[in-house]
Formats: C-alpha cells, sequence, structure tokens
C-alpha cells in the first residue's frame, strides 16, 4: 500500500500546481459529524471585531448571480442576492425567504400562486416588488441573456403580477421540483434597472436585497462587502467582509495561523488535520451533496474518433478503480458511490446502484488487446485546482496499465469551465456538481439533457423523455422511477461515472465565530455567523 500511494503521489507532484500537499488520506475524526460546529470558548468582548477575513482557493468567475454558476461566485454573491426560497442547512427542507410563504397550488397544479416578502428593498433603496421577480424569469428564459441556468424556470410558461406582493406562475406542467429550483442561487432576484445600467459581472452595487453590499472588488484577487444594516431580517453580526483569493492552499493555512484569515470554505481532505490543529481554529469535515464524476465525450464532440465506440468507453471506466482512490486518498472525508443521482439526493433509490460498471483492470487489458487499442491516445481535460491534478494523475496511471496513453490538459479554472463545452478539443474531464437544490432530477436536467448539458453534450432523446417526465409529477414514486431509467441509460451507455460524494470540509476561527456551518450544496452564508462574545 505504501508503495502504491507513493506512486500516486509522484505522478500528482508531476502534474499539480506548486503547493499541492503531499500526504495522503485523512485519518483525523470529524469534529463535527453532524454539521453543527463544536462549542467555542468564550473571550471577552474587547478582543472580538465584527470582521471576518474569508479566503477562496478558485477565483470567482464573476459577480452577477444569473450569469455564474461556479462555487466560487456563489459563495461571494450568494451574500448580497437573496432567492425566493432556501434549501435548509440540514438538507432536508426549503424554506421562504425573499417568499413569504410557500406556493398555493391550484387544484390541477398547473398554478402556483406565491406570496411575497413585504418592506424589503434592494440596495439603492429600490422596493423590492413582484416585477423583480418577473424581471428574473424573462431573463432566464431569454436565450441572448447569458443565463447559466435557464431550466430553473423552464415549466413557467407565464406569469402574471396582481399586486406588488404577488406572483402568480401559470405553468406548462406540474412541476415536481419548482420550490426546489426556485431555491437555487442562479435565480436569485436582481435589481431590473440595475441590471440594465451597469455590468453586475464587475459592480452588483446597489442590486441586491441581502444581508451584505457590494463595497469593491479587484477581480480575481479580492472582494469587500459590509452589512445591511437595514436587512429585512435584522442586520448581520459580522459587519465587514474581505475575501481574498489564496489560490495556494498551504499559504491559506499559513494565514489561518498568523490569524490573518478566519474561514476557508473548501479545505482539501490531505490538509484537514493540519488545520484541525490550530489552536483557536476548528475544522469540520461532514457530508455533503456534492458528486464529483468522469465524464466521457462521445459521437463527434470528442477529439478521438474511438470515444464514439461505447465499448471503448466502458473499458475506460472499467480500467480505473475509483472506490479504491475514494478509500484511500479521500479516507474519512468522501463516500464512493455507484449513481450519478447520489443517496443524499430526492429521487435516489438503491436500484440505481446497480448501473455502476464495476472496475475490471483485467478485463479493460484484455478489451484493450483483443481490439488492438494498445497505445491510442486520448486526451483529459482538468482545472488546474489540486484535487483535480490529484485524481487526473491516478486516472492516468491506471490507464497506462490498460495499455492507453493519457495527454492531458490543464487549465485554470474559468478557462477550463469554457473550454469544456468545445467540440474536438478533449475525449474526457472531471466534472462535479454541488447539488443546491438536493434533487436528482435537478442533477440530471442542467449537466446531461440536450437542451442544458452544454458540456458533455450526451444528446440522448430517450434520456431527455424519462428525465422531463421525472419533473412532471409531484409523486415521488414515479419521479424515481423515471429518474432510474435516466441513471440507467446514461451510466449504461458509460457517459458519466460516478467517483464520490465529498465531505463539505472547512476551517473557521472558533474563538471568535460560531454558529459556522455549509449547506448541503457547499454554500455558506456569512449573516448565520455569530460573534463569540
Amino acid at each position: 500500500m505504501k508503495k502504491l500511494l507513493a506512486v500516486l503521489l509522484a505522478l500528482a507532484m508531476v502534474l499539480a500546481m506548486a503547493g499541492c500537499s503531499g500526504s495522503g488520506s485523512s485519518a483525523a475524526p470529524a469534529p463535527a459529524s453532524s454539521g453543527e460546529t463544536p462549542a467555542s470558548s468564550e473571550t471577552p468582548a474587547a478582543e472580538v471585531d465584527a470582521n471576518i477575513n474569508v479566503m477562496l482557493t478558485t477565483s470567482p468567475i464573476g459577480l452577477h448571480p444569473l450569469k455564474t454558476n461556479d462555487s466560487p461566485s456563489t459563495y461571494v454573491n450568494g451574500q448580497m442576492f437573496e432567492t425566493l426560497y432556501r434549501r435548509t442547512i440540514d438538507g432536508t427542507d426549503y424554506k421562504p425567504l425573499l417568499a413569504a410563504e410557500l406556493p398555493e397550488f391550484s387544484e390541477d397544479g398547473l398554478t402556483a400562486t406565491i406570496k411575497l416578502r413585504e418592506g424589503v428593498t434592494f440596495h439603492d433603496g429600490t422596493p423590492f416588488t413582484s416585477a423583480a421577480v418577473g424581471y428574473m424569469i424573462d431573463c432566464l428564459k431569454d436565450p441572448d441573456y447569458g443565463s447559466q441556468r435557464p431550466s430553473i424556470v423552464e415549466s413557467i410558461e407565464s406569469y402574471e403580477c396582481p399586486d406588488d406582493n404577488t406572483i402568480v406562475l401559470h405553468l406548462a406542467y406540474v412541476d415536481g421540483v419548482l420550490v426546489a429550483k426556485l431555491a437555487h442561487t442562479n435565480g436569485c432576484i436582481v435589481n431590473p434597472e440595475l441590471d440594465k445600467t451597469q455590468d453586475l459581472m464587475v459592480n452588483p452595487a446597489g442590486a441586491g436585497t441581502g444581508p451584505y453590499k457590494f463595497v469593491s472588488a479587484v477581480a480575481g484577487s479580492n472582494y469587500k462587502l459590509e452589512a445591511n444594516e437595514n436587512y429585512w431580517e435584522g442586520a448581520p453580526e459580522v459587519k465587514t467582509v474581505n475575501v481574498d483569493v489564496v489560490p495556494d492552499e498551504t499559504t491559506a493555512i499559513a494565514r489561518l495561523k498568523t490569524g490573518e484569515g478566519d474561514f476557508i470554505p473548501t479545505l482539501l481532505a490531505d490538509s484537514f488535520d493540519e488545520a484541525n490543529s490550530i489552536e483557536g481554529y476548528t475544522a469540520v469535515s461532514t457530508p455533503s451533496s456534492a458528486i464529483f464524476y468522469l465524464a466521457y465525450r462521445s459521437s463527434d464532440t470528442a477529439k478521438n474518433d474511438i470515444m464514439a465506440d461505447p465499448e471503448f468507453r466502458k473499458m475506460l471506466i472499467e480500467a480505473v478503480d475509483l472506490e479504491f482512490y475514494t478509500e484511500n486518498m479521500m479516507g474519512i472525508h468522501a463516500t464512493h458511490v455507484k449513481s450519478i443521482v447520489g443517496p443524499t439526493l430526492v429521487g435516489y433509490t438503491p436500484a440505481m446502484d446497480e448501473a455502476y460498471i464495476a472496475p475490471n483492470l483485467e478485463n479493460a487489458k484484455a478489451t484493450v488487446e483483443a481490439k488492438g487499442w494498445t497505445g491510442t491516445e486520448i486526451t483529459m481535460l482538468v482545472s488546474t485546482r489540486e484535487w483535480h491534478q490529484t485524481v487526473a494523475a491516478y486516472v492516468k496511471g491506471e490507464l497506462a496499465k490498460a495499455g492507453i496513453t493519457v495527454n492531458i490538459i490543464s487549465e485554470e479554472w474559468g478557462t477550463f469551465l469554457d473550454d469544456m463545452k468545445k467540440d474536438d478539443y478533449y475525449d474526457f474531464g472531471i466534472l462535479s456538481w454541488s447539488n443546491v437544490t438536493g434533487d436528482g432530477q435537478q442533477m440530471l436536467e442542467p449537466n446531461f439533457s440536450t437542451k442544458n448539458g452544454v458540456r458533455l453534450k450526451y444528446n440522448n432523446a430517450e434520456f431527455d423523455a424519462e428525465v422531463e417526465a421525472s419533473a412532471r409529477t409531484t409523486v415521488l414514486e414515479e419521479r424515481q422511477e423515471h429518474m432510474l431509467n435516466a441513471v440507467k441509460m446514461i451510466q449504461g451507455d458509460a457517459i458519466v461515472t460516478p467517483l464520490y460524494s465529498d465531505n463539505a470540509r472547512f476551517c473557521y476561527n472558533s474563538a471568535k465565530f460560531g454558529n459556522v456551518n455549509l449547506d448541503k450544496g457547499g454554500q455558506f452564508y456569512l449573516n448565520d455567523f455569530t460573534l463569540v462574545k
């Protein structure tokens, strides 16, 4: 085992960016396995200030919640902008946010009336009304607007605003995931007039209703926010927010040790023990809804035409033991899963695990030899994120044992996300999905449907029909059956294979802050944080 891990780590160091850690899996127990952060010792009030220094290891793409769909952007945008609903921290339910209550549905399920919270204003003082919700719907439906998640409003055929505090949605079909979709951060409400007159990607000042207001930004480097003292739910305890982008996690942890940093929301498994040993700080590793997976191009969108052969794709999956990787490289910090719709999502059933293509290196070798594929070169596209590099090193090494040569393209995060959409550029890659909504249908439709799957481009009409049908009923058993059919289809075709369900790992200054939690989608809300008095 030691020799194997040494080989894996050597490969990782060859491919990884500077700053990659070299240890194996962490064996430290999660101090808050329930997701609740442990109690902190009290400090005198005079020693506590109301500023928080947040460190992100990946740069946000932009500050417009409707035009970005990456976690780093959401970490910042989620403090300034709000949705109609929000998933609870434990991931089991949804609570009204800008909506005053859950939708009231007509008897046939095709009309949803939503009462909105009264007395809410945007940061520039403009009243929040139903017209702003209608604007969000119009923007997401406009193909020229640049929305990253048009599927959020796909079931909404039309709407009307009978008054400022009510919006009535007329649905094209009974939508079993309407509330979940309206809780997605890509459906945040923005100030319509400011969205028309200023570039919210770089300057969102005045455009949100959330607990924090935009102050300044140096794109890709630093973001400053301040508390919205007029926030409808009450002014936050944390008053000023400084967000620094620190790509090297070793540097980020060093800042925790010197007290320059207070909070890292994404901590690598290899760094967990070190972070948890810092005096006055607490590291937490707790299950989340995030799914990490390998995605394979097929048909004429791949760089190598051989990817159109499903037997070749199946061989690629058989050659790599992802369960071994998860257990030996991630340890307690992740769980190997067999379905792309993971066990933490609404809609999952154990029958989905049967779609999993199990590792079988000897069978993969035999297939390569019988088909004359020895020496075949394929291209893997990954980001420069440290965990991407480590997985890529392992996959490359395992496929080499089967006789397949993997050429790796490593790109900065934003470029990687864009280039994943390109045809004839790569053959397979690593992707992840935080599953903000917590619903399995919202794993399948945005990522893999013909209309929305702009990166993988599965383009399967039968799959699309099953995914669509899984949203057109509120009966869970019916939804599960359609999702099961879709999972069997896409995994049986060797288009995706799940790697693991990752834990949310974070570290925070527990001498200064309490009530620090991430939801199951990995998002945090600074207005929930309290100051240790």
